[in-house]
């Protein structure tokens, strides 16, 4: 009963414990001549330095955290009566409510440009983490089961879900120039290491309620399907009773995998270009120290009711003793120490910018994130203004969540040989935190060197005026 439980509890701990959330990082891609770590978003984009480096503490971070269904103004909004507005909750809900996390951790960066091509070297310390809730589970703790407003009574709670992942990841990447410059193809491999994980898989469940059924009461009766929980690393260590500190630290660098990015740009006129990368294409496979899997059986449990007074007073506790009961009679299997692998959540961007002036840039960009077979996406119109390698400023709209008013802000400043980054892609949750459904944040500090761009500048110049004042003979 117990290590069931807190096998339950486990993986929302380690998603809770992130504080980190996910949405797209597309301020990041808005910024890409000028931001380094924006080559870790696609390897085929080459910054405008010949030389740049961000070092642990440094470097920076990126902070990411959104959900689709709620904001601090909603849950403290008020009825007539003073209490919570949970009307007002509920029919904001989604059938499928989703919480996601993204955290980066930026520990070494080094990129080297020439004129035609970029490589980089880099290590960041990732989270991923999503939860999904169905709308019935907030319903249930809300309502209570005697609700008319329950539809028949039923609960379907099957959307429910979790994965979370922590890993770190070492890439090399390079990119190039292909068909005279008008197009830039480039791949990052990486080596990863992964230190926790933590999952509930394939969840089916469901609550039948009858009210105040003449006949059945208050009665609630469970259904539940069978499912597994995974856990691994450092989540998977707290079922060993005997294990050590310099046992968790040997496990964690033996869980090892591989993962690989692609990107492309394409100059298809002077002012259009196109651009797409398919990012986190890879596993980790999990060492068999420190694994646990547990399936659990199906079973059903029919609760009678009970006084809470009683309850709180631990009088009468036959139903907590019942349920007890029933749950460490499950057959539950457990699996330790057999290796998993699991796969990364794969990214894509792809996108279009057009040219307005030499310092100004508007694009549209798509992104797409594949989770459990859903695909999950997201829609950016980005304006950009560049002066040279000094300052680049960008401003977006994203269309994710259900929301249109998704506005986002970045900049980078160079002070030589200092750049600092600072970028949101969520504004409002920073200037409105009553209305914010996200809490995204950018901050680095690289150190950056010379500017290729000037270096072309004065080769093409040098040539044109080459070929202007040689006479070449030829009709």
């Amino acid at each position: 009963m117990k290590k069931f439980i807190y096998s339950i509890l486990l993986v929302f701990i380690c998603f809770e414990g992130q504080k980190a959330f996910a949405q797209s990082d597309m301020i990041s891609y808005g910024l890409n001549k000028t931001l380094p770590q924006a080559n870790n978003l696609n390897p085929a984009i080459l910054p405008d330095y010949k030389f740049s480096f961000g070092l642990p503490g440094l470097s920076g971070f990126h902070i990411n955290t959104a959900q689709n269904f709620t904001n601090l103004e909603l849950l403290t909004s008020k009825d007539e009566s003073g209490n919570l507005n949970t009307s007002r909750v509920l029919n904001k809900l989604r059938r499928n409510n989703r919480i996601s996390s993204n955290n980066t951790v930026n520990l070494l960066h080094i990129g080297v440009r020439s004129n035609s091509s970029y490589t980089a070297f880099s290590v960041n310390t990732r989270t991923v983490s999503r939860i999904s809730l169905p709308k019935e589970f907030f319903q249930f703790v809300v309502l209570g089961n005697a609700s008319d407003e329950l539809k028949d009574g039923l609960l379907d709670l099957g959307r429910l879900s979790t994965k979370s992942t922590v890993y770190t990841e070492i890439g090399v990447s390079h990119g190039r120039e292909i068909l005279s410059g008008r197009m830039t193809v480039g791949v990052r491999l990486k080596y990863l290491m992964g230190h926790a994980y933590a999952d509930i898989k394939s969840f089916d469940a469901s609550l039948q309620t009858y009210g105040n059924d003449d006949f059945r009461g208050d009665s609630i009766e469970m259904n539940v399907n069978q499912f597994d929980i995974r856990t691994a690393g450092i989540a998977g260590a707290l079922f060993d009773d005997y294990f050590q500190d310099n046992d968790i630290r040997t496990s964690v660098l033996s869980n090892r995998g591989f993962g690989l990015d692609l990107g492309a740009t394409y100059k298809f006129s002077e002012k259009i270009s196109f651009f797409a990368s398919l990012n986190d294409l890879g596993l980790i496979k999990w060492n068999q120290q420190y694994t646990n899997q547990q399936a659990v059986p199906s079973f059903q449990y029919k609760f009678t009711g009970a006084d809470v007074i009683e309850l709180i007073n631990g009088e009468n506790l036959s139903a907590i003793d019942d349920f007890d009961s029933t749950i460490n009679e499950l057959e539950i299997v457990e699996t330790t120490n057999e290796s998993f692998a699991t796969s990364l959540t794969a990214r894509l961007y792809a996108g279009a910018s057009y040219e307005l002036t030499s310092k100004q840039t508007a694009s549209a960009i798509l992104y797409s994130e594949f989770y459990r077979g859903a695909l999950i996406p997201a829609f950016t119109g980005m304006y950009n203004f560049q002066a040279g390698t000094f300052f680049n400023f960008a401003f977006s709209a994203t269309m994710m969540n259900g929301r249109i008013n998704n506005f986002g802000t970045g900049l980078t400043l160079n002070l030589l040989p200092f750049q600092i980054v600072l970028a949101t892609n969520d504004l409002l949750s920073i200037v409105n935190p009553m209305k914010g459904r996200a809490v995204d944040f950018r901050f680095g500090i690289n150190h950056t060197f010379g500017n290729v761009k000037k270096g072309k500048s004065r080769g093409k110049k040098n040539n044109k005026d080459t070929i202007e004042t040689i006479d070449l003979g030829i009709d």
